[in-house]
């Protein structure tokens, strides 16, 4: 065993290395060296022992080796097995881990489909491990959506948050992010060893992209964050089809949910972009027939003609479609809207004026008492929905004085106060921070793409002639159209 112990100990050296070329030479031979020993009898009867002297964070990669031949060969106490899982996936090397990519996502996979690891520890320690590996979260992996699932499934949504909220921008197999610098380079752009290659990552198709969008956006409306999930099912209504007749049940049920929310977020039917593929748009009209109808009663701004369509659909067919309770909210939602809307035409408005001029969509009839009308709007205001305040004076009746963005962030109506602004200009700081690398990999990306340069020369060429329409939707058409769903996942267009 202190034979073994000597090889796992290893790596990293006490003299450390030379240049990244010569860390990158030894972390490949040392990952080999794991790979052969992971096969032989003594390593597997000594794992569970050698894990007490292996530190996680220093030598990770050995570390990791020894984890998942326990977990193989069943031969350590399982919550001790449990304790030392959780704790290397939050403090493990992420430089070294690039070399060890098959072994990690073997783990990953162990921690996110039925392990004996809780289901709220497994979201927890997983989601720090990919934005250990990826900081900026902005390459989709297979654990992407194997995390977004459980997380779902087991209504552990929060600890999933700080990698559901990352922008995605890159997927496996994209040619243009190769990179010729070793592997361990910290300026390796997350692209170029979030691979395939790696181990990182298994193989994308399309649907599982829709599928990780999709699942973000039930994610979101079990939180009941309206805006992040209309973002995360527009994703799926606007996805890149291959023709213009091609859209799957997955963006189908994207759009009907997505219609919901949008009534739920801004009180109006939401407009479809204008990126949506033609084919998607005549499916969205025809199979989502039924959602149309109950948006266009609820712009109406009649509770009683909402209510009636909503029996003539029926239950049991939002039931089936699994939306009958985001409809239900819907159908909630259409008083609080009516209240809101008095903003635009009153800067306060009195509790008997709001319980006559609105109506619930429930009982299609005003609320019984001017206190459940204040019970509504308290409500609101809890949810951050309305910003207002009730106020009683003595000389008038109860009223409802509807407060501006400034009115709401400083009492004496004085605008923000400095500590304020301070709070929201460093939130924009760190927002650019966030954006800057994944601004950078994009522009590498399209700068790598002989599709994109050739277009550029042929929009140059149109200038030239004095034919050019820079700025416009003409102009990104014709390298628009190139563009197939698969090249998402692959980066090449048919014919390179």
């Amino acid at each position: 065993m202190d034979q073994l112990a000597t090889l796992l100990l290893g790596f990293p050296p006490a003299s450390g290395f030379a240049s990244f070329e010569d860390y990158h030479s030894q972390a490949k031979s040392h990952n080999q060296t794991l790979d052969k020993l992971a096969v032989t009898s003594n390593f597997r009867q000594s794992a569970a022992q050698l894990l007490k002297h292996v530190d996680p964070a220093v030598n990770s990669m050995s570390h990791l080796a020894l984890l998942n031949t326990a977990i193989n060969t069943g031969s350590a106490p399982l919550p001790d097995l449990l304790a030392k899982v959780s704790v290397f996936l939050c403090s493990f090397d992420p430089q070294q881990i690039r070399y060890s990519g098959k072994a990690l996502s073997s783990l990953l996979e162990w921690a996110l489909s039925g392990s004996s690891l809780p289901a709220s520890v497994a979201v927890d320690v997983v989601t720090t491990a990919l934005l250990r590996l990826d900081s900026t979260g902005s390459v989709l992996t297979s654990h992407h959506v194997a995390l977004a699932k459980l997380a779902l499934d087991t209504d552990n949504i929060t600890p999933a948050l700080p990698l559901l909220d990352k922008n995605i921008v890159s997927y496996p197999g994209i040619k243009s992010t190769q990179d010729s610098r070793p592997l361990c380079s910290p300026d390796l752009p997350p692209a170029a060893y979030m691979t395939i290659e790696t181990g990182l990552t298994k193989s994308l198709t399309s649907t599982d992209v829709l599928q990780y969008d999709l699942i973000r956006g039930l994610c979101y409306i079990q939180l009941k964050d309206w805006g992040k999930a209309l973002d995360a099912l527009e994703r799926v209504v606007t996805y890149p089809a291959r023709d213009n007749h091609s859209c799957s049940k997955i963006m189908v049920e994207a759009h009907n949910k997505w219609l919901l929310v949008g009534l739920l977020r801004t009180g109006k039917t939401p407009e479809l972009p204008p990126t949506t593929a033609p084919g998607a748009q005549k499916a969205f009209a025809t199979l989502g027939k039924p959602y149309h109808a109950l948006a266009k009663a609820f712009e109406d701004g009649s509770a009683a003609t909402l209510r009636a369509e909503f029996e003539t659909i029926g239950p049991s067919f939002f039931s089936e479609e699994n939306n009958l309770s985001l409809v239900h909210l819907v159908l909630q939602h259409f008083q609080r809207w009516q209240i809101l809307n008095l903003r635009h035409v009153y800067t306060a408005v009195s509790l008997e004026q709001i319980r006559q001029r609105t109506h619930s969509a429930i009982t299609a009839a005003p609320l019984a008492t001017e206190e459940e009308v204040e019970q509504l709007l308290r409500q609101m205001m809890e949810d951050g929905m309305l910003r207002g305040v009730v106020e009683r004076p003595a000389d008038r009746p109860a009223h409802l004085r509807f407060l501006d963005d400034d009115d709401a962030s400083s009492t004496d109506g004085g605008g923000l106060s400095e500590a304020e602004f301070a709070r929201r200009m460093q939130a924009a700081a760190e927002r650019l921070r966030e954006l800057a690398p994944l601004v950078r990999a994009t522009s590498d990306r399209l700068g790598g793409s002989r599709e994109y340069i050739k277009y550029l020369v042929e929009q140059q060429k149109r200038e030239l002639d004095g034919r050019g329409r820079a700025g416009t939707m003409d102009d990104v058409t014709p390298f628009m159209s190139q563009i197939e769903d698969e090249d998402l996942m692959t980066g090449v267009v048919p014919g390179y």
